[in-house]
């Protein structure tokens, strides 16, 4: 695909969305390209925030969104200028000049600097007060600000390079995402903008290492990396330096490990010696040969899977110790890793598991749920199989598909013909498409959480991952075809709340979180005020709509929720991180709202829908079992040999899963497990490969 064809997809794809969600051109390019920036790890999460006016001596003051970093206590704010070649259906010939984006960028950057004049002029309901605000006082004294210009044009050559400067005595840096630049990201093989670090050009000869292990997947190295190096690397790319489940650790419990920084500040020396040093993988180095020593003097695609906090504190003790001398101290740390270098791929598969095992000493594996675990495998099993009924004249059913790994979609008709395009849209539609992110706010919502699913995206899969994780190891059953359908019908109800609220008279900002809590709200009236009954995702499934009666009761609280959140008594000025307190909702909670008779009477008898999950996970469980024997029977009569072998020599199974296994070779004379042995077998596997067996 050329640039030409890719203009014309994204064109069809922001019109398609800007059509079916009832919103602008503009606000759905803007949101395209942040979901495209998160899943390349450049941001984590993004709130719009539409917001233009006029400044201190009238200079045009302009923001279109934000993404505060607490990884590297950074924020980002976002801006885009008209868009132009998004019109038509030939590729762009706007160009984006010099000039053109220092005017751009210096609207956003009048935002930063006319805080105070914004507060005294704007209300305080309105878009950009509560950032104001925020710049002013919670945001005033940060490491570092990014302004992103996302634009439909193509960036003229002659920008060579955007030079940072400062704000409040702080790095402003500029970036620039283009049309150009987004082609690249959608054409490159990893669905990442590549990070290249030339060692030599950042300390001499760059860094010594000896090779350790080689295999076919991948080689591993023995390395001494300098600590200003790790520092500035880290200060440089930030979270995008970590693999995805470090971060969400880091971001879950904290960056700045008390005890690492007191060696830093007070044993340099020692470092060394206390530290485990770091885990990194990465896809390719060059390495140069110096007098007998080897040098790694290039390193591409860099993964931080173990020591994120080890990292993470040597970046902050270098900005923010610098009284103690923490540059002089610093300078004489070295820190021991290990590297792995994978090829691209192999990378999906074993990055995550390098990461896993690295962390198996700490609580990293809690905080996230891996992109092959059996959770993600099973549910996106069911969006393959499972059917939605026919609705809305459509005289076929169609699947909602369920991303378990980033790009899966688009690579789902990457080398398809148009007809074949075509054809998998029809059964899969792009609008019925979730993500893992998307999945863990519809759960989260479902169980009246809406400050939870207010923190975003990231933080917001995070809590709901560990909870997931805890249920799955204790009776995986309760993850069935009926909880599928509960997720989608779920996910009806909160587009459909999305698309009611954007459309409402009153409605100008907040459309996350207006629509967070009046969704969870209503599941909490319920709740409470009718003890007996519950709302009915079988009837929201069997339908794929929202009825009138949902539709009416959408419209009138979530009037309700956006004056409560904008009331002008809140503790919290800005709205949107209002909406995250615990104490938000707990207020929440005890504003009174009525239900229509016409919604009561589509509740259902909460016995019948006891009745039905119950029922739901003995079919899954009765599921297991005949899955249980398939798999033993698919591993075959030799590898159950070979695992006996390989316990010869490693001790790991007990007598009992020796006799199980020996009922597996029972296979060879025709005899098949029993459904509960079969069950059985399959753990004992799974003990096995945890204990390094290889097959």
């Amino acid at each position: 695909m050329n640039i030409i064809e890719f203009k014309k997809n994204l064109v069809n794809e922001i019109k398609f969305r800007a059509s079916s969600e009832g919103t602008t051109d503009k606000e759905e390019f803007i949101k395209y390209v942040t979901e495209v920036l998160a899943e390349a790890e450049e941001i984590e999460d993004f709130i719009p925030l539409f917001f233009e006016g006029l400044g201190k001596q009238g200079r045009k003051i302009q923001i279109n969104g934000y993404y505060y970093s607490d990884l590297d206590d950074s924020l980002s704010l976002f801006i885009a200028p008209p868009l132009t070649g998004i019109t038509d259906d030939s590729a762009s010939e706007a160009t984006l000049t010099n000039s053109d984006a220092e005017k751009i960028f210096s609207r956003a950057r009048s935002f930063m600097e006319d805080t105070s004049y914004i507060i005294s002029k704007a209300e305080p309901a309105a878009p950009g007060y509560g950032l104001a605000a925020d710049l002013m006082y919670r945001f005033h004294d940060l490491r570092k600000y990014r302004i992103y210009l996302v634009t439909d044009m193509i960036m003229s050559k002659s920008i060579k390079e955007l030079k940072s400067d400062k704000f409040n005595g702080k790095p402003v840096e500029y970036h620039i995402w283009d049309l150009g630049r987004l082609y690249q990201l959608e054409q490159s093989s990893s669905g990442k903008e590549e990070i290249v670090i030339d060692l030599k050009s950042l300390v001499d000869k760059g860094i010594p290492c000896i090779s350790a292990s080689k295999t076919d997947d991948y080689t591993a190295y023995l390395c001494n990396i300098p600590g200003m190096l790790l520092a500035n690397l880290y200060n440089q790319y930030g979270g995008r330096l970590l693999e995805g489940n470090v971060r969400s650790f880091l971001q879950v419990k904290g960056k700045v490990n008390k005890a690492i920084r007191n060696t830093i500040l007070n044993e340099p020396l020692m470092f060394f010696a206390y530290n485990n040093g770091i885990a990194a993988t990465c896809e390719k180095i060059d390495l140069e040969n110096i007098n007998g020593t080897e040098y790694i003097t290039k390193i591409s695609s860099l993964q931080i899977v173990n020591g994120g906090q080890t990292t993470a504190s040597l970046a902050m003790a270098l900005i923010n110790d610098k009284s103690d001398g923490s540059v002089e101290k610093i300078n004489t740390i070295s820190i021991p890793m290990k590297l792995s270098v994978v090829s691209h791929d192999k990378a999906q598969a074993l990055i995550p598991n390098i990461s896993r095992f690295a962390n198996s000493q700490n609580k990293v594996s809690e905080a996230d749920l891996w992109s092959n675990h059996p959770f993600h495998i099973r549910l996106e099993e069911f969006s393959r199989r499972i059917l939605a009924p026919a609705a809305q004249g459509i005289q076929y059913g169609t699947h909602w598909y369920y991303e378990r790994a980033n790009g899966q979609y688009k690579q789902e008709t990457y080398k398809c013909t148009e007809s074949e395009k075509k054809h998998f849209a029809l059964q899969n539609p792009p609008h019925q498409m979730f993500k893992k992110v998307d999945l863990a706010r519809f759960i989260n919502l479902k169980q009246m959480r809406p400050d939870i699913a207010s923190t975003g995206g990231q933080k917001g899969f995070s809590k709901f991952a560990i909870s997931a994780a805890e249920q799955w190891d204790k009776n995986d059953a309760v993850f069935n075809e009926e909880y599928f359908k509960d997720v989608v019908a779920m996910a009806i109800i909160c587009r459909g709340a999305d698309k009611i609220v954007s459309h409402l008279p009153w409605y100008n900002s907040y459309k996350a979180n207006i629509v967070a809590y009046t969704v969870s709200k209503i599941f909490f009236t319920v709740e409470n005020e009718y003890p007996d009954y519950a709302i009915s995702l079988r009837s929201i499934w069997s339908t794929q709509s929202l009825s009138p009666a949902w539709v009416k009761l959408i419209e009138d609280v979530s009037k309700i929720m956006y004056d409560y959140l904008i009331d002008p008594s809140r503790p919290v000025e800005n709205v949107t991180e209002w909406a995250k307190r615990e104490k938000c909702w707990e207020n929440a909670k005890l504003i009174k709202i009525e239900l229509s008779e016409e919604f009561v009477n589509e509740l259902v008898d909460k016995t019948l829908v006891r009745e039905d999950l119950a029922y739901a996970k003995k079919t899954q469980k009765e599921h297991i079992k005949i899955n249980a024997i398939v798999d033993v029977y698919k591993f075959g009569v030799e590898k159950w040999r070979s695992l006996i072998e390989w316990d010869k020599t490693h001790k790991v199974l007990l007598p009992i899963d020796i006799e199980f296994i020996n009922v597996a070779l029972g296979m060879e004379k025709g005899k098949v497990p029993s459904e509960k042995q079969a069950v059985i077998i399959m753990k004992i596997l799974e003990k096995a490969r945890s204990e390094s067996f290889p097959l």
